[in-house]
């Protein structure tokens, strides 16, 4: 397609968002690159990333939308807002309803022949093999934004979160002038995403012993894992995703499944020691500056399931071959700013 000529100020866009709160971490250039002088724009996300978006301060109202119905359900509000241009970046097909219901005269999004009555405007499909972010920023760029920046994954958190993250840490006791080190062991997807607790539990018992401070974080879902961690501090499903970032941009490393948590990290520009499993670095690994990835290349991987599916010895292999040294010796070296 030819590209959108750049957005003339007084421009209102639609923006359907990223569901899953790594992927709205990843938007993030993406939507850097629409940014401009009198643009202004309406979001629609799942309810789970909303926090993420309204945190950014870059949208004059934030949407929530889940379910199959939401595109009928949203349809007065996103008309009555008058879009100019309207991007998806999302891959289901009600991403694309949506703008149609808009009656936005430009329609960007993804996908194959039944968007095609949708949008004005179309890229190919995703590519698993090329990093989410690019596939993002090809289509700002297709929507006439600017997208020659740094790449840039941070978001400030606010005040209210970084003081309401201070007086959880300070609540806990834990000691203010030992390192602090994040561990994440959840992630919503499936367990064919995690590396075993247990790993995790040996994995804190070590940093404690280096004078670590460890943290557990996650979401409502992840307190089970957290509370088996050994933690000297267990946030798990007590912030919010600001406050999240603001606990983990105090902290001196992450370690993190293919999850949100991961990309959480990367927001508040905290290094990462990522665990891979089932999915697939290439598609959302950390770059080269904000972190490493951990993972083994088996002729089964990446699968991209949520369980495993093979049984004995292969079941869970790709996690379970993945030591606690080789994690340790990589957040000692993130830690020091180099390697181990």
């Amino acid at each position: 397609m030819t590209p959108w000529p750049e957005a003339p100020s007084g421009t209102r866009w639609l923006l359907r968002l990223p569901n899953w709160v790594g992927d709205a971490v990843m938007v993030l250039p993406a939507l850097r690159a629409l940014l401009g002088p009198g643009q202004t724009f309406l979001g629609v996300a799942h309810p789970r990333s909303l926090p993420l978006y309204e945190a950014t301060g870059w949208f004059e109202r934030v949407l929530p939308a889940h379910g199959a119905r939401a595109p009928l359900e949203l349809a007065e509000a996103v008309r009555s807002w008058r879009a100019d241009r309207a991007v998806s970046f999302t891959r289901p097909v009600s991403g694309a309803m949506l703008l149609l219901l808009s009656r936005a005269a430009l329609r960007l999004g993804r996908g194959a022949a039944l968007r095609r009555s949708l949008l004005t405007d179309r890229l190919p499909p995703e590519d698993r093999g090329i990093p989410l972010h690019q596939s993002q920023l090809a289509l700002a760029a297709a929507a006439g934004g600017n997208t020659t920046a740094a790449l840039d994954f941070t978001l400030e958190p606010g005040a209210e979160s970084r003081e309401t993250a201070s007086r959880l840490l300070a609540a806990s006791g834990a000691a203010t002038d030992a390192p602090r080190v994040a561990l994440a062991p959840g992630a919503a997807y499936g367990p064919a995403k995690r590396w075993p607790v247990e790993r995790y539990r040996e994995l804190a018992a070590r940093l404690q012993a280096r004078g670590c401070v460890v943290l557990g974080v996650g979401g409502p879902g992840d307190r089970e894992l957290t509370r088996g961690l050994g933690a000297d501090v267990d946030l798990a499903g007590r912030t919010t995703l600001p406050e999240m970032i603001a606990v983990l941009a105090g902290c001196r490393a992450v370690v993190s499944n293919d999850s949100g948590a991961m990309h959480l990290a990367r927001a508040a520009g905290t290094p990462v020691v990522a665990v891979f499993g089932s999915s697939s670095p290439d598609w959302t690994a950390p770059t080269t500056g904000e972190g490493e990835v951990i993972r083994r290349t088996l002729s089964c991987s990446p699968c991209f399931q949520r369980e495993c599916p093979l049984e004995g010895g292969e079941h869970l292999r790709c996690l379970r071959e993945i030591t606690v040294d080789e994690v340790e010796c990589a957040v000692v070296g993130r830690m020091s700013g180099g390697e181990a």
